[in-house]
């Protein structure tokens, strides 16, 4: 290709140069392929009164740009829609939660209360058995005072008097497992 474009007195221009010794492509190759690997740049122009706004030279540049902006503020809008709809459903399940929590709470609160009233009543229902084991236990130790005494009295009373050995007393009626 060279061959053809070049003879042997022709010289290669300076910058053309460069990229045919580093085994780049030749400044006409990159010119051409220019085209190929980046879309043409827009040419602008400034108004006299306004220099900081470029206007384009073709109406379809300015309408893809307003597409672009009118597509952009579309998906915004949307996009912020879809963010409040979250949010206001994250606030609906977070209201529901709280709602579920309350009434568990109350419900809690209130076997708590039962549980209470339940503890209390066995705490007086030990208390007043208790009172009547000690009061049982009191006449229980009178009794056996009192079948103590009437033993040693009996065992007593046929050898203090021997005239009274033919008569049944009313104590050797109960056995002695009933004494002690």
């Amino acid at each position: 290709m060279l061959s053809e474009v070049f003879t042997a007195g022709d010289q290669l221009p300076s910058h053309g140069a460069a990229f045919f010794e580093t085994g780049g492509f030749t400044p006409w190759d990159t010119q051409e392929n220019q085209f190929l690997f980046s879309p043409p740049e827009p040419v602008f122009s400034f108004s006299g009164s306004d220099n900081s706004t470029p206007k384009t030279n073709s109406s379809d540049e300015a309408n893809v740009v307003d597409e672009r902006k009118r597509r952009r503020m579309i998906s915004n809008r949307e996009s912020a829609r879809r963010s409040r709809m979250r949010k206001q459903k994250h606030l609906e399940n977070m209201r529901n939660l709280s709602n579920r929590l309350k009434t568990n709470n109350r419900e809690l609160m209130n076997r708590l209360r039962v549980v209470n009233l339940h503890g209390k009543i066995v705490r007086e229902e030990n208390q007043r058995l208790r009172s009547e084991s000690v009061l049982l236990q009191e006449k229980l130790w009178g009794i056996r005072q009192v079948l103590l005494v009437r033993q040693l009295h009996h065992q007593l009373l046929p050898s203090a008097w021997p005239c009274n050995n033919n008569v049944t007393s009313i104590y050797e009626q109960y056995p002695q497992s009933l004494i002690t």
